[in-house]
């Protein structure tokens, strides 16, 4: 029996929208997570004309059977996972045996593979998704996929293609975190010809200097923390340096992108406006306590213990720069009680938009609009919240499109507190909304429908972010003493009191000491 099989009806339900493949770089992150899953020790990538002409990814993997060979460009085929318990403890890059029919029904792919078991390999070639060749062929261990004239069959897609260097550096940023998080494979990337890398099995130390250059880590700590379940190691940027505007998350080696994690070290750091503090960190933690099933192209992940694992970072980047001149460490461990000197700590609002008030160690300023979003959005997370009427039905129009999104969202949006009612010329009336919503006034209740409706991916986290900013209070808006005291008990009750839904922080604290600098008394 081969080791390909077709996922039952009850995985697919609960495996996440499928892959996108919306440009070269898609194909090639696919096929090199492909070998990298695979085992292979030596991964070799070939493009031409930034992939729109052709991609070709080589490995020395463990191959695929050749009864299994003509499964793979079929829907919902893999061998990675089997049942739907393997979704909550999933190890591997790959899981949901969408990408190779995804790039086959919009290419003309050749795929050759021999399987460690085997004595001899099989090629098949199929154009937009149908096999027109098979036969026996003789190659060592390993596979080589090679895509030609991606989306020749949808041209309106074609065009929407950039430039040749367009698509090379795209390429270029999937393929990159892949080189770091894997230093001991064995990399070759060529485009037209040229041979871009060459990057032979490593340290992690020698794999990002061999990128970014020799000295390039002189501008960064390394940092380690954890325990038995979170491990976080890396590198972060150097208080008091320039940036060299770099950013890498990996979770279990996984390139992922975290606004969260992002906001919150940039909260730790006092650095100019528009600065951004650079890293390239590494978390380890048990598959089953982070949900990498939530993004189509799993870009994304949830954590089970994300206030944890933030104290884990914050320690982390404390020993780091704790002692550097003009930083100052909030970690998300603190409490109200921890930040005030006490409960009767005075607070006053300036600009109509910032709150400022005396600390312990100097003084806090909290941006209120952010403060309020992280407070609606763990409401609408926790489920704290009840659907009210609205006295004047609000009516709002979409296109053909932004109505099938909609359609997509209603189960969320019902749960969350939505009630509608969809009209057959292109409309909706909603009728009732999450208490927290009541004066959400119909200009703004129709923008924030209108986000929804133009995303085709509308995870539960991410509808709640889009409710949480359009219903916050806005920067501009005057507030009562009773309505601040309100907004600083309701923030330090949360999980995450010091970052927005979006990652930016709430707050941040100037310490005594850093004023009198500030003054030149020091």
């Amino acid at each position: 029996m081969g080791l390909v099989r077709v996922l039952p009806e009850e995985v697919r339900k609960k495996i996440s929208a499928g892959e996108v493949i919306e440009r070269p770089s898609s194909v090639v992150k696919e096929l090199v997570e492909n070998s990298i899953d695979a085992g292979g020790t030596k991964i070799i990538i070939d493009i031409e004309d930034g992939g729109k002409k052709l991609i070709r990814v080589s490995d020395n993997g463990e191959g695929i059977l050749k009864e299994d060979l003509n499964l793979v460009i079929q829907r919902y085929t893999t061998s990675k996972i089997y049942t739907s318990r393997d979704i909550d403890n999933i190890r591997t890059l790959g899981f949901r045996g969408e990408a190779l029919a995804s790039i086959s029904s919009v290419s003309m792919i050749e795929i050759l593979s021999r399987s460690k078991y085997e004595d001899s390999g099989k090629l098949i070639k199929a154009i937009g998704g149908e096999i027109t060749e098979e036969k026996e062929y003789q190659r060592q261990v390993g596979t080589t996929v090679v895509v030609k004239n991606l989306f020749f069959n949808y041209p309106a897609r074609r065009r929407f293609l950039k430039s040749q260097s367009a698509e090379t550096r795209s390429i270029l940023s999937e393929i990159i975190p892949r080189f770091i998080a894997y230093p001991g494979i064995s990399f070759e990337f060529t485009s037209d010809g040229e041979k871009v890398y060459q990057l032979f099995p490593s340290t992690i130390e020698e794999r990002i200097s061999n990128l970014f250059g020799m000295n390039f880590l002189d501008l960064f700590e390394y940092i380690e923390e954890g325990d038995n379940n979170y491990k976080v190691f890396g590198y972060i940027q150097k208080p008091n340096v320039p940036s060299p505007k770099k950013n890498f998350l990996f979770v279990n080696r996984r390139s992922v992108w975290n606004n969260q994690i992002n906001g919150f070290i940039n909260s730790i750091y006092n650095l100019p406006a528009g600065e951004r503090v650079s890293y390239i960190l590494f978390l380890e933690i048990p598959p089953e306590l982070v949900d990498v099933n939530i993004h189509p192209q799993k870009k994304e992940v949830l954590f089970r213990n994300e206030k944890f694992l933030f104290e884990i970072i914050g320690k982390a980047v404390e020993k780091v720069i704790s002692s550097k001149e003009g930083y100052k460490i909030v970690l998300d461990g603190s409490t109200q009680i921890d930040l005030f000197k006490d409960r009767k700590t005075k607070f006053w609002q300036f600009h109509n938009s910032y709150i400022i008030a005396q600390t312990r160690n100097g003084i806090v300023i909290i941006d209120q609009h952010a403060a309020h979003e992280r407070i609606i959005f763990e409401k609408l997370k926790n489920r704290n919240d009840s659907s009210v009427k609205l006295l004047n039905p609000v009516e709002i129009e979409f296109t053909p499109f932004e109505l099938e999104n909609i359609k997509n969202a209603e189960k969320k949006l019902n749960e969350i507190g939505f009630r509608f009612k969809i009209f057959s010329n292109n409309t909706i009336v909603v009728e009732a909304v999450p208490s927290l919503l009541e004066d959400l006034s119909p200009e703004n209740l129709g923008n924030l429908f209108r986000e929804i409706s133009e995303r085709n991916d509308n995870p539960y986290h991410k509808i709640i972010e889009s409710i949480a900013c359009h219903s916050a209070i806005k920067q501009g808006e005057p507030l009562t003493e009773d309505e601040i005291s309100y907004l600083i008990n309701e923030l330090f009750s949360t999980e995450r009191p010091y970052t927005c839904p979006h990652g930016r922080p709430t707050l941040f604290e100037i310490s005594i000491e850093e004023l009198e600098r500030r003054f030149k008394k020091r």
